[in-house]
């Protein structure tokens, strides 16, 4: 009788919300019935299940996904006070309030940080915000306080889902930038590192210095040294490293201990920005703003050329595992 009682005030609620609503229909070669099957004109169904005998997780799964299957979603009504499967399919609990039936959990809503509980619903109100996708079963991703012990599937407001959605969007986004910033500050001191060592061998070649006197005398080099003078508070000298590849044809600009502080002129060669002049993060400083606008085309370039690298990696690694 409670789960005739229930079928009929299921049915009520359908109805009351604008679907046609009829009792006991079996589905194609007799391998799923529907309760109470709601439909609309548009062939819409869903199936409204007074589920109050027992029954395991694993049952009441295989049963929605036939329904499912058929194209009918399902879900599942009980006024047990304990219910194993609860929220391991769209389903609900009900309590009596006085002479009315209420919907209780998991219904929840999403306050920015975590899933917290929503006051009950009568059990028509319920339906018809179901039925008008007012409320949607969804699988919380944050963790959830509306319940004693966490569900797989919770009722919430669309505006809810998208709120958490949004929430773990903005998380993920920040830690890429994070992890995108170590990512630098280890190539930043790794380019570092091969200029230190660039410096060292090249002070070792006496023959260098003539090339060094000569690119000390560039136009504009003298106003870049003191640009990077001002910067650092130190002297600066041309770099006795010159001609490296690595500065794409531009000038180191050293300390006294060879410490390079700064790039002079580097050029847009035939290939994209070489990765050290990506990474080492130091001013690059150029005679005139023509030039330095053709450099930042061409590192705007190389940095393209960089992502899609790594994302070309990163896909190939996904496609690994």
């Amino acid at each position: 009788m409670a789960h005739h009682l229930l079928k009929l005030e299921l049915a009520q609620a359908a109805r009351a919300a604008g679907w046609m609503a009829e009792l006991e229909v079996s589905g194609p070669d007799g391998r799923w019935r529907a309760d109470v099957l709601a439909s609309t004109a548009n062939s819409r169904r869903v199936a409204l299940e007074a589920q109050l005998a027992s029954i395991t997780a694993v049952e009441i799964r295989a049963r929605t996904q036939r329904m499912r299957a058929d194209g009918v979603r399902a879900y599942w009504f009980s006024d047990r006070s304990r219910i194993p499967w609860l929220g391991a399919v769209p389903s609900v609990r009900l309590a009596r309030q006085g002479e009315d039936l209420v919907a209780v959990e998991p219904i929840a809503r999403f306050n920015g940080a975590y899933w917290a509980p929503e006051p009950s619903v009568p059990l028509s109100e319920f339906v018809g915000r179901v039925l008008t996708w007012r409320f949607v079963s969804h699988a919380p991703l944050t963790p959830q306080r509306h319940v004693v012990r966490p569900v797989t599937l919770l009722w919430a407001h669309p505006k809810c889902v998208l709120a958490e959605a949004k929430k773990l969007g903005d998380e993920e986004k920040q830690q890429r930038a994070a992890r995108e910033e170590q990512e630098r500050g280890e190539r930043r001191g790794y380019a570092r590192q091969e200029a230190a060592l660039a410096e060292r061998t090249a002070r070792s070649d006496q023959d260098r210095a003539a090339l060094v006197r000569h690119s000390a005398r560039l136009p504009g080099i003298e106003r870049a040294i003191a640009q990077v003078t001002d910067m650092f508070l130190t002297r600066v000298t041309v770099g006795w490293s010159v001609g490296d590849s690595r500065y794409s044809s531009g000038v180191p600009l050293v300390n006294d201990r060879g410490t390079l502080l700064a790039v002079f002129d580097p050029l847009p060669l035939a290939g994209p920005c070489p990765d050290f002049l990506l990474d080492v993060g130091l001013p690059m400083l150029f005679p005139t703003e023509e030039r330095r606008k053709r450099f930042e085309e061409h590192r705007a370039t190389g940095e393209r050329l960089r992502r899609l690298r790594q994302q070309a990696i990163t896909a190939e690694l996904a496609d690994d595992e």
